[in-house]
C-alpha cells in the first residue's frame, strides 16, 4: 500500500465523501466520513476480519475525496452517489422511482391518479409501498369526493366554446360532470381540497368543514344535500378510526426501527400526523463490508428522508440516538406510554417483514430445488450447483467460467475461471474436458466437498466431454451432471436417449438458465479483460526498446495503454526510468493521432 501513502497523507481532516477505484479505474466503494483522513487511513493501518473487506482494500489503486460542510451533507452525498454509481462493494439502495405516487394535477378541475415518475405538473403524495392500499384510497375518494378522470380541457375559455354531454362516469356517480357545467368549479375545488388534506393526514379539519357544511344545508332545508354530506362524514370518520394510533396532538413525527439477520437489516419507517400513521414503508439493506448496525440504520433513515421530503418534521423517534446529528431534527427515544408502544409497533413490523423475506426466499428456493431433483431424477437436492461455459475469440484466449449457486442463488465469492492451456484452437470439447478435470481433480486432492449438480452449457458433445473427465476421476456416479443447450433449451442427461423439455416459464428451467447465463457473462467479462491486456501488451512492445518486463510493469501500474498515455511523462519515469520514458515519448510523437 506504499503507493497510496502520499495520497492518504494529503487527505484533509474535514467531513466529506471518499471513493475507492481499482487499477482499471472501476469504482469499488463510496463512503462518508466526519474526518476523511482518519476514516480513509483506517482501511490501511489495521488487519480486517472480513475477507471481502480485505479483498477490496487490496484492489484499491486510486482514492478520490470530496469535502463538504458537515457530516449530514456527507450522508446525503453518499446516498446519492451509491444510487447513481452503484459501486460493487456498497449496500444496494433501491431508488424509489419504482414506487407509485398519487398526483393531483395543476389544471382547471384537477384530476388525481397514480404515477411512477414525477413528470407531470402537480402536487405529489407518497410514494406508496403497497399498490393495493393506494388503490383502496383512490376508491374511497371516487366514492365520496368524486373527481373527473377524463383529459378534456376544462379551462373557462374551452368550456365557453365547447358543449359536452355527461359520460358514463356521471351516470354511475363517479363524476359530477363539470364538463357539462353540472358542477361549479368552487364545489369541485372543495372536493380537491378535502382530498389533499386527507392525504396530508388532516382528516379532522376535513370533518369539521363537512360538519359545518351539513349544518348550513340543513338550516337551508337542503336535506338531500345534507344527507350526502352526512354519508361523507360517516365514511371519513370510519377511515380515521382505522388510522389513529396516538393522541391527536402528535402532529409531525417520523418513527424508525430495525430488525437484523446474518446478511443485513430491515428498516421500518412510520410517518405520523395527528395521531395517524399516514405512511409506512420498509427497506432491506444488505451488508457488503461488515457495516456496523448504527451505520446501516442511519443509511436507512437518510434513504427514507430523501424519498419522503417533509420539512415540517422536526422530531424523529428511534430506539437509540445516532451519533450523527441531522439539521433541525431532534432525536427522541420514547421510554414509556403510547409513544413507546408506537416504537414497539414499528419494531414488530420490521421483524415481521424480515421474517417474511427470509421465509419467502427459503421456501421459494427450496421448493424449486426439490422440483428440480424430481424432474431431472437427481440423486440429491442440488443445494450446490456449479456450471461451465467456454469462451474464445477465433480460437484464441480460451477461458472456461464456473459460477456457483448455493441454495438457488449466486455465490460470487465461489466463482472460478480457468485459462485453457492444452486444448487446440476452437476445440470446445477439449476445453470442457480440461476445465472439468482441473476443477474436480483439485477438489478430490484437497478433500473438499463436491457439488450436487454440474450444469454444462451445451448439448450432447459438451456433456459427453465433461462426463469423460468425471469418469477419469471416478466421479461420474457420484455427481449429477446435465447439459443445457441454448437454442431450444434442451436438457440433456448422461443416460437418457432424448432430452428433457420444460415449460419456458417453469422455475426449474429459469434457475438453470440463470446459472448458465451467469457462466456466459462471467466468462465473457474475463475473456474481454484477457484479450484487452494482450492487445495493450502487444501495443507497448511495438515501442522500440520496451520489452516484456517493462511492458508488464507499465500495465500493472496503469491498467491499460490509454491510462498510461494519460498519466504522462513524469509517471512513466517513476515506473521504468528516464531512458525508457524518453523512448515512449519519442514513439508517441511519431504515432498517428486516433
Amino acid at each position: 500500500m506504499h503507493k497510496l501513502d502520499s495520497i492518504i497523507k494529503a487527505i484533509s481532516s474535514k467531513s466529506g465523501v471518499y471513493r475507492f477505484y481499482d487499477i482499471q479505474d472501476q469504482l469499488l466503494y463510496v463512503g462518508k466520513a466526519k474526518n476523511l483522513y482518519k476514516r480513509v487511513s483506517s482501511y490501511f493501518n489495521k488487519i480486517h476480519d472480513s475477507a471481502r473487506l480485505r479483498i477490496m482494500v487490496n484492489k484499491i489503486h486510486r482514492i478520490s475525496t470530496l469535502e463538504v460542510a458537515n457530516e449530514h451533507e456527507a450522508l446525503l452525498l453518499e446516498n446519492n452517489l451509491i444510487k447513481t454509481l452503484k459501486p460493487r462493494y456498497n449496500v444496494n439502495l433501491r431508488d424509489d422511482k419504482t414506487y407509485p405516487w398519487l398526483v393531483i394535477t395543476e389544471e382547471a378541475f384537477p384530476r388525481i391518479f397514480p404515477v411512477r415518475r414525477k413528470n407531470i405538473k402537480g402536487n405529489y403524495f407518497g410514494p406508496y409501498a403497497s399498490v393495493k392500499n393506494m388503490y383502496t384510497l383512490l376508491d374511497f375518494f371516487n366514492a365520496h369526493f368524486p373527481l373527473r378522470n377524463c383529459k378534456l380541457d376544462l379551462s373557462p375559455a374551452a368550456l365557453n366554446k365547447s358543449q359536452h354531454r355527461p359520460c358514463i362516469e356521471y351516470h354511475i356517480g363517479r363524476c359530477k360532470a363539470p364538463c357539462a357545467k353540472l358542477q361549479t368549479e368552487s364545489d369541485y375545488l372543495e372536493g380537491v381540497l378535502a382530498i389533499k388534506k386527507i392525504l396530508q393526514g388532516q382528516t379532522r379539519q376535513v370533518l369539521k368543514t363537512l360538519q359545518d357544511k351539513m349544518k348550513r344545508s340543513a338550516a337551508a332545508y337542503a336535506f338531500e344535500n345534507a344527507h350526502v354530506i352526512k354519508s361523507q362524514i360517516q365514511a371519513l370518520s370510519d377511515y380515521e378510526k382505522r388510522s389513529v394510533v396516538l393522541r391527536s396532538f402528535v402532529k409531525n413525527v417520523e418513527v424508525y426501527h430495525y430488525a437484523e439477520d446474518e446478511t443485513g437489516m430491515m428498516v421500518q419507517f412510520f410517518y405520523i400526523h395527528e395521531g395517524a400513521i399516514i405512511q409506512a414503508q420498509h427497506l432491506y439493506l444488505e451488508r457488503k463490508l461488515n457495516e456496523l448496525t448504527q451505520e446501516l440504520f442511519l443509511m436507512g433513515i437518510v434513504e427514507f428522508r430523501n424519498r419522503f421530503v417533509n420539512p415540517s418534521v422536526k422530531q424523529i423517534w428511534v430506539p437509540e440516538k445516532p451519533r450523527t446529528q441531522l439539521p433541525q431534527i431532534k432525536w427522541h427515544v420514547p421510554q414509556k406510554g403510547e409513544n413507546l408502544k408506537v416504537l414497539q409497533l414499528c419494531y414488530q413490523n420490521a421483524k415481521k417483514h424480515l421474517m417474511e423475506r427470509s421465509l419467502h426466499a427459503k421456501t421459494t428456493h427450496t421448493d424449486v430445488l426439490r422440483q428440480m431433483q424430481r424432474l431431472l431424477h437427481l440423486k440429491n437436492i442440488p443445494l450446490r450447483m456449479e456450471a461451465f461455459d467456454n469462451s474464445h475469440l477465433q480460437g484464441s484466449y480460451t477461458v472456461s467460467a464456473m459460477p456457483v449457486f448455493i441454495n438457488g442463488t449466486p455465490e460470487p465469492s465461489e466463482y472460478r475461471l480457468f485459462n485453457i492451456k492444452h486444448a487446440g484452437p476452437s476445440d470446445d470439447y477439449a476445453a470442457m474436458r480440461e476445465a472439468v478435470f482441473r476443477r474436480y481433480s483439485r477438489l478430490v486432492k484437497e478433500k473438499r466437498p463436491l457439488p450436487d449438480l454440474i450444469v454444462i452449457d451445451g448439448g450432447k458433445g459438451q456433456l459427453q466431454a465433461a462426463c469423460e473427465s468425471l469418469n477419469r476421476l471416478n466421479l461420474l456416479n457420484t455427481i449429477d451432471v446435465i447439459g443445457l443447450a441454448k437454442r431450444l433449451e434442451e436438457i440433456f442427461l448422461p443416460a437418457a436417449a432424448s432430452p428433457v423439455y420444460l415449460n419456458r416459464r417453469d422455475p426449474v428451467l429459469k434457475t438453470l438458465q440463470h446459472i448458465r447465463d451467469e457462466a456466459h457473462r462471467f466468462g465473457l467479462q474475463h475473456h474481454r479483460k484477457r484479450r484487452s491486456a494482450a492487445q495493450n501488451t502487444s501495443r507497448l512492445e511495438t515501442i522500440k526498446g520496451i520489452g516484456p518486463k517493462s511492458s508488464d510493469r507499465l500495465l500493472k501500474t496503469f491498467g491499460s495503454y490509454a491510462a498510461m498515455i494519460k498519466a504522462g511523462y513524469t509517471s512513466w519515469v517513476a515506473v521504468v526510468g528516464k531512458p525508457k520514458a524518453e523512448l515512449i515519448k519519442a514513439h508517441l510523437r511519431q504515432e498517428p493521432a486516433e
